[in-house]
C-alpha cells in the first residue's frame, strides 16, 4: 500500500503544477475599467446571444436579488451551441458516467480519469463512457488547453453558456439532448459532480440483473424538503418562483443513477418543463409529472460521511456506491486504499443520514 501511495505523489504534484500554470495566464483589463457585467447565462467575451431578454418579466421581478432577476429574464433561452464534443457511445455501453465539471477544474477531471472513471478490471468487463459537462468560464484556463484536453481524452462536452449555479439546469437539458443523439443505447446513466468518489463495482453490482427498459432513478432521495427563503444563500427561492410548502421528492444532485427508460422519458419532460434554478429539484419536478418515484439507497452519500465516523475510512467506502465532496488528493488516496487487496475491514453498519437539504 505504501508503494501505491508513493506513486501518487509525483502524479499529484504534476497535476498541481499544471493547474497553477493555467491560472497564471490572465487577460489584461481593457482600458476604461472592467467590462460591463453580462447576464449569468451569457459566456464571457464579445459574443452576443441571439436570445433577447423578456423585459416584461424583468420589470415585475425588481424586488428579487440580481441573480434571480437575470434567471427569470432569460429563462426562455434554452438553445446553446456545442463548443467541444466527445465521440458517441459504443453500441454495448452499459453505464454512461456524466460528470458536471467546470473549465478550471483540471485537477478534478485528472483525478477521476485516473481513479474511478477508468475502465479495465475496475469496470468488471462492462463498457463505461466518461463525459465531463462544461459551460464557459472566462479566460482561465485558456480555450486551447480545453481543446487539447478534449483531443487527448475524448471526454469533454462543452456548451456555449456561462458556468453558474443557476445554469446547472441548462446542463441537464443539454445533456438529455446529447444522450438522445449520441448515447441512446446506454443501459444506465450516472450523473454526478466532479468531487464525488464512485465505487463503480458496487454500482455495477447494484445494477446487475436490472432491466434498463424499466423506470429507475436511485440515489440519496430527499423528501419533504422546504424551499429556502433566506435571501443570503444560493438555494434561496422566493414564493413567487415556487409557492408550494415542500419540494417534490428528488435525489441529491451530487450523484444518482437512471435507467435508459427513465432517461428517455425525462428527455421529453425537461423539454416541456419551465426551467427552475436548482437542477436536482428540477429533475424531481419532472419525475413527479412522469409519475416516477425516485428510489432511496443508503449507499449514496451526497452529503458526505458525517462525524463521528471517519470521512476517509476506506472500509466505509468499500460498502458504499457514491460519496460526495472529496478533493483530488483525497480521491487519489481513497482509490489507492479501496483497491488495495491487502485492506482488512471489519463488518460495520452503514450510517444513515437525515432527509432534507441542510446546506
Amino acid at each position: 500500500m505504501s508503494r501505491r501511495l508513493g506513486c501518487l505523489v509525483p502524479y499529484s504534484l504534476a497535476v498541481l503544477l499544471l493547474s497553477g500554470l493555467l491560472f497564471l495566464k490572465k487577460e489584461a483589463t481593457p482600458a476604461g475599467g472592467p467590462a460591463a457585467r453580462q447576464p449569468f447565462w451569457s459566456p464571457p467575451g464579445p459574443r452576443r446571444s441571439p436570445c433577447a431578454p423578456n423585459r416584461t418579466v424583468a420589470d415585475v421581478s425588481l424586488s428579487l436579488p440580481g441573480r434571480h432577476r437575470l434567471f427569470l429574464t432569460y429563462r426562455h433561452c434554452r438553445n446553446f451551441s456545442v463548443l467541444l464534443e466527445p465521440s458517441g457511445c459504443a453500441e454495448d455501453t452499459f453505464l454512461l458516467l456524466a460528470v458536471k465539471s467546470q473549465p478550471g477544474h483540471v485537477e478534478r477531471r485528472a483525478a477521476i480519469r485516473s481513479t474511478w472513471g477508468r475502465a479495465g478490471g475496475w469496470a468488471r468487463g462492462r463498457r463505461l463512457k466518461l463525459v465531463f459537462l462544461l459551460g464557459v468560464a472566462g479566460p482561465a484556463p485558456p480555450a486551447q488547453l480545453l481543446a487539447y484536453e478534449s483531443r487527448e481524452f475524448d471526454d469533454i462536452l462543452q456548451w456555449d453558456f456561462a458556468e453558474d449555479f443557476f445554469n446547472l439546469t441548462l446542463k441537464e437539458l443539454h445533456l438529455q439532448r446529447w444522450v438522445a443523439v449520441a448515447c441512446p443505447q446506454a443501459h444506465f446513466v450516472l450523473k454526478g459532480d466532479d468531487d464525488v468518489f464512485v465505487h463503480v463495482p458496487n454500482v455495477l453490482e447494484f445494477l446487475e440483473g436490472r432491466d434498463p427498459a424499466r423506470d429507475l432513478l436511485v440515489g440519496d432521495v430527499i423528501r419533504q424538503a422546504l424551499p429556502n427563503r433566506n435571501t443570503k444563500v444560493k438555494y434561496f427561492i422566493p414564493p413567487s418562483m415556487y409557492g408550494a410548502r415542500h419540494y417534490p421528492p428528488y435525489a441529491g444532485g451530487g450523484g444518482y443513477v437512471m435507467s435508459r427508460a427513465t432517461v428517455q422519458r425525462l428527455q421529453a419532460a425537461v423539454e416541456e418543463a419551465e426551467l427552475f434554478p436548482i437542477d436536482d429539484v428540477f429533475v424531481g419536478m419532472c419525475l413527479r409529472k412522469l409519475g416516477v418515484s425516485p428510489m432511496h439507497h443508503a449507499g449514496f452519500k451526497t452529503f458526505g460521511i458525517r462525524r463521528p465516523l471517519d470521512p476517509l475510512d476506506p472500509c466505509l467506502y468499500r460498502g458504499l456506491l457514491l460519496v460526495h465532496r472529496l478533493s483530488p488528493p483525497e480521491m487519489w488516496t481513497m482509490w489507492a486504499l479501496v483497491t488495495d487487496e491487502g485492506l482488512k475491514c471489519a463488518a460495520a453498519p452503514l450510517p444513515q443520514l437525515p432527509e432534507g437539504r441542510v446546506e
